[in-house]
């Protein structure tokens, strides 16, 4: 079994007569036996293994602010550092190799703007935006595998009816298109690697109703 010693500190404000919040974060994970699947190249034999000791830190913000009855903004840091202290895979020393998927930046930005509230129900524009700088998925810290920083867009248009019954969102994800991944494996030993591919430029219309 794997165990945690987790720091953590934080704090949670409001401030310009509470139209504005922050929240800012502190951690440290000190880990032990920590459990990966790893991966075989050559047989792609799957392998619960330990890694005995390996760490975590960094910090997070998060800030929104409304600023009117109509606008409201959002944002997030992230910043990480994640290593293996002590680790052996394979007769490989894995010391100094970061953890999989801990990108070492991270950002996080929306929009929502009220453009109609009366009799007619609520109409809401909502966009999104996030990105991650590079990031490995295995231990080994393939660099051929590793996934380069990306940025993501989504964007929706919410209704819902006076009297909140009755809802539809014309929405799309994924609005630049981005090519990117999700996990990698090394299957060298088969003459190729194995990728999963994030969801591409996805767009649609969801109604429905409350009863």
């Amino acid at each position: 079994s794997e165990t945690i010693n987790a720091y953590e500190i934080g704090l949670k404000s409001q401030f310009a007569d509470k139209s504005a919040t922050l929240n800012l974060a502190g951690f440290y994970y000190d880990y032990h036996n920590q459990q990966f699947i790893s991966v075989d190249p050559a047989t792609a034999a799957a392998n619960l293994i330990n890694i005995p000791e390996s760490r975590i830190y960094g910090a997070e913000a998060e800030l929104s602010w409304e600023a009117n009855s109509a606008l409201t903004l959002r944002t997030g840091l992230g910043f990480l550092n994640s290593k293996v202290e002590r680790g052996v895979i394979s007769g490989i020393n894995i010391a100094g190799k970061k953890l999989p998927t801990a990108p070492s930046f991270s950002m996080t930005g929306g929009i929502d703007l009220k453009l109609m509230d009366n009799g007619g129900g609520k109409l809401v524009l909502s966009g999104c935006g996030s990105y991650a700088s590079s990031q490995f998925f295995e231990i080994m810290n393939v660099e051929r595998l590793k996934q380069g920083g990306y940025a993501l867009f989504n964007a929706h248009l919410d209704w819902t009816s006076a009297d909140g019954r009755w809802n539809a969102s014309l929405w799309g994800r994924n609005l630049g298109q981005k090519f990117y991944t999700t996990a990698a494996i090394d299957l060298s030993g088969f003459g190729f690697d194995y990728k999963q591919w994030g969801t591409p430029r996805t767009y649609g219309v969801t109604f429905g109703t409350s009863f």
